[in-house]
């Protein structure tokens, strides 16, 4: 599940993305309230002359000043990294800048990684963008995840359940042409509470972004402080100037659900350029550059001063999900165990045939479904999973897991997608992804019992599907 698993869903992640022409046209567009001073008239960075051990600051969760290390290496740090070959270092930095080197990337890419979950997150980070740069699709996004996974999850068009996850992206827009590419800054958020599928946005101030001048921008994302109340809050500013705050957020219906995501991401379709009518697309040089991230629990501000010695190398961050159980616990040993290989138990809706995961049974089911009751019984905790391998025999699409829920009296659906045709596929999820609801926006398993399972699939009444290695850890 792991290397084939994760380039699929990173470039369905992407892929999804491109589906987002509505969001020019149907996301909100609420204005800026009176701006608010910043919390601190000098931040983090300010004790830091040039940076100079700011990794060491207890309030600091991650820093790349992308000085040290390959593009693949730092790929690696970060946790995961797409495009590699649109992606190296370059000796473009910015005027405050206290190394030598930036990061840059062409037409498409990103860098992805994870930080210890938090309820407040600060991201400060530099960019340029080309002296021709078009209209960008999407840009820079902090993201809370209660079921973190190394890759970036395609959520386009899905309005998140309040328990697992919540986001928002600072972002360029021509608003329909109104400004000059990349345009103006403003945040596309997506949570449970929004107002259409496709995402908000949200203006700060109008100013331009001119092309090849750097800028230090920063972010913050602050969750709810209790599942009831409105007091979440995202703002940004850019080179310390704050550009735009909005309060009164309810961005999550439990405190489980931490901030713990930065995703530094470039991504680029025709779509923007038509939507802002751009009269010379063709002309245009899709490349920006970065430097100098750092990620916080407290305000930071741009970089002040220099280091001592001139220049320096900091010590860059790992991502977070390099160490097992810091973010999310880790799923246990496995309370129930089905491979066919002596009958089918109580699985039904189909039978024990050959042809499993190297030459063992398997069960073979139709688009109805293969269901189990009272075979295992387990309470649902952050690590209780759900593991099995399928192969479709034939075209199956939008394949899913339901499980009937006891506390909700309600079936609770995790969706798999499409598969292809014979080709095995493992298939893991945390009990706590499925939610009740055909679009999966109800509550979660959490603190429920899991008993039963049903897997079934969009297909030809004659087209079959085989089940093998299935397994639940608690």
């Amino acid at each position: 599940m792991i290397g084939t698993k994760a380039t699929r869903l990173m470039v369905a992640a992407m892929a999804v993305l491109a589906c987002l022409a509505a969001r020019w046209s149907e996301a909100a567009s609420p204005q800026a309230p009176e701006p608010a001073p910043p919390p601190e008239k000098a931040g983090l960075a300010s004790l830091y002359p040039g940076d100079e051990g700011i990794e060491n600051d207890p309030r600091v969760l991650f820093v790349d000043d992308f000085e040290t290390g390959t593009a693949e290496q730092i790929g690696a740090r970060w946790g995961s990294i797409r495009l590699t070959e649109n992606i190296d270092l370059t000796a473009d930095v910015h005027a405050a800048s206290p190394g030598e080197r930036s990061i840059h990337i062409a037409r498409n890419g990103h860098l992805f990684t994870h930080t210890k979950g938090v309820d407040t997150m600060y991201a400060r980070f530099y960019v340029k963008f080309h002296e021709k740069i078009g209209y960008i699709h999407h840009f820079v996004h902090l993201v809370a995840d209660r079921t973190p996974q190394p890759w970036p999850k395609g959520d386009a068009g899905e309005t998140p359940s309040g328990d697992a996850k919540f986001s928002t992206g600072i972002e360029p827009t021509g608003r329909w042409g109104k400004y000059a590419p990349p345009g103006v800054w403003n945040f596309y958020t997506y949570w449970h509470e929004m107002q259409t599928k496709w995402g908000s946005v949200f203006d700060g101030k109008q100013e331009l972004i001119e092309p090849g001048q750097w800028y230090c921008v920063e972010v913050l994302l602050k969750a709810n402080s209790d599942p009831e109340k409105h007091d979440g809050v995202q703002a940004f500013w850019v080179d310390g100037e704050l550009y735009g705050r909005f309060d009164g957020f309810r961005w999550r219906m439990t405190d489980k659900l931490k901030i713990n995501s930065f995703w530094l991401l470039f991504y680029n379709t025709d779509q923007p350029a038509r939507h802002n009518k751009d009269p010379n697309p063709e002309s245009r040089v899709m490349e920006v550059w970065f430097d100098d991230v750092v990620i916080a629990t407290e305000y930071i501000g741009p970089v002040a001063g220099r280091p001592r010695g001139g220049k320096k190398k900091a010590t860059p961050g790992r991502s977070a999900l390099s160490t097992p159980g810091l973010l999310i616990a880790e799923p246990g040993e496995a309370v129930y165990r089905q491979n066919f290989e002596q009958g089918p138990g109580n699985f039904q809706g189909g039978r024990v045939t050959a042809g499993g995961v190297d030459g063992s049974k398997a069960f073979a089911f139709g688009p109805q479904g293969a269901s189990c009751w009272r075979d295992y019984s387990t309470p649902v905790e952050d690590s209780t999973s759900i593991r099995f391998k399928l192969k479709p025999l034939g075209d199956a699409q939008d394949v899913q897991v339901m499980i009937w829920s006891k506390k909700h009296q309600d079936n609770c659906r995790y969706r798999i997608g499409g598969l292809k045709q014979d080709e095995w596929r493992e298939i893991e999820f945390r009990a706590i992804e499925a939610h009740v609801g055909w679009g999966m926006q109800g509550p979660s398993l959490e603190g429920d019992v899991l008993d039963n399972v049903k897997i079934f699939f969009q297909g030809a009444a004659d087209d079959r599907m085989l089940l093998d290695d299935f397994e639940i850890l608690e």
